[in-house]
């Protein structure tokens, strides 16, 4: 944030598609609304009167009537109630204990083909960190991890909009034969992670989800739903995070050096505002199950029962009225009470991210580890559209050791 006069707007967000900059905080759009308000996007998020409507979940739900819904797609006591169960998982302090030895080792085997060749790619490498990290926490750490995040890749490449319906009978054909497709990277992700994972916890149970799960009694195509959750969330999401946090401190050296030198909290700091500019997931969606009534600035709106809700968290995480300097990164600027230093990035509400401090520990460690080394960007990477979160993917970030490559330690 340094050199910079109060007359120059700075804009250091890499990823901007997908944002609406209308500079209205809530309109209507169709048969829906639309949202740009941290703070109208927060009253949505805490609503008791919502349905979680985003990554396909109206579709899952009615898929799913005879199963049990994964915590993603649940709501109301159902999912306060698994909520609660899984939330040993990723308390803070469980995180710091019991995985930070496991993502230093994790990070220390990242750095393989770097320390061999000279160089690495990013996108790969993190990858293949943020699938093991993941899968020792869920319980999917008895199959060749880098097999299961190809398979993992190929799952979630289908494309599509959360809220798209088949319109005409052409539609619905395709969506049948897109469906059947993708059955398959499910049953393949089952047969060849999941299966082998349920059938050694049956027999000794761990400290992990599918445990957890077997304990409740969940089936193996339950199980597998909920991995799948997992794997998004945990593997998908944060290696794009790694990637694009890497991006931003490889090419702004001031805020590497402050990165390199800070105490946990300040790196943390970083991280999240990073976070913040850069959301990983870009739309989150809901379904009003009872009108909703909203106030802001004074002024009053009320969002009847049925209408879907879709908030742009592109735009939340720039609200002027929250975040001064709003598309740089900045983490010491004040913030008003209640807001979050990375935004709605996280979600809010019952069903914000519950492995966010997963996320940040991960991210730092990783960082830690590539940045212990002198290292330099060797060619800019590729910003894809991820449909499946409404966000970004990063390829083809690659990184070598410089002249003064020298490995050292961080303390």
């Amino acid at each position: 944030m340094t050199g910079r006069t109060d007359s120059q707007v700075v804009d250091q967000r890499k990823a901007t598609d997908g944002e609406w900059a209308t500079g209205v905080p809530i309109e209507r759009v169709g048969n829906g609304w639309r949202i740009s308000s941290l703070d109208l996007a927060r009253q949505v998020l805490r609503s008791q009167t919502t349905l979680q409507a985003g990554f396909r979940a109206e579709q899952v739900r009615a898929g799913l009537r005879k199963s049990r819904l994964p915590v993603l797609f649940a709501d109301g006591p159902e999912h306060r109630e698994q909520r609660s169960k899984i939330a040993r998982f990723f308390a803070p302090t469980t995180v710091d204990t019991t995985y930070r030895e496991l993502m230093d080792r994790y990070a220390k085997e990242a750095m393989t083909e770097l320390n061999r060749t000279g160089s690495l790619d990013l996108g790969e490498a993190t990858m293949g960190y943020s699938v093991r990290v993941a899968a020792h926490i869920v319980g999917l750490d008895g199959t060749d991890p880098d097999a299961m995040g190809k398979r993992l890749l190929k799952l979630f490449g289908n494309d599509g909009d959360p809220t798209d319906a088949p319109r005409k009978p052409w539609h619905k054909a395709w969506f049948a034969i897109r469906s059947a497709i993708g059955s398959l990277p499910v049953a393949t992700f089952t047969w060849h992670d999941v299966r082998p994972a349920v059938k050694a916890r049956k027999k000794e149970r761990r400290a992990d989800v599918i445990s957890h799960l077997l304990d409740q009694n969940y089936t193996l195509t339950e199980i597998a739903t909920e991995c799948l959750t997992y794997a998004a969330a945990g593997m998908v999401t944060t290696r794009e995070f790694i990637a694009m946090a890497a991006w931003h401190l490889l090419e702004n050296r001031e805020l590497l050096e402050r990165y390199k030198a800070a105490e946990k909290g300040e790196r943390y700091a970083i991280l999240h505002d990073i976070l913040r500019l850069e959301p990983v997931v870009g739309l989150l969606y809901r379904r009003a199950t009872e009108d909703i009534a909203l106030e802001h600035d004074g002024q009053h709106y009320t969002i009847p029962a049925g209408d879907m809700i879709t908030m742009s968290v592109k735009d939340t995480n720039v609200d002027t009225e929250v975040f001064d300097q709003p598309r740089e990164v900045c983490p010491e600027r004040k913030l008003p009470r209640g807001a979050r230093p990375e935004g709605a990035a996280f979600g809010d509400g019952a069903h914000r991210c519950p492995g966010h401090f997963v996320a940040i520990q991960e991210t730092d460690v990783f960082l830690r580890e590539l940045f212990s080394r002198e290292v330099e960007q060797l060619a800019a990477p590729e910003l894809f559209t991820d449909a499946l979160i409404a966000g970004y993917r990063v390829e083809g970030l690659r990184v070598g050791l410089s002249s003064a490559g020298q490995s050292g330690v961080l303390k």
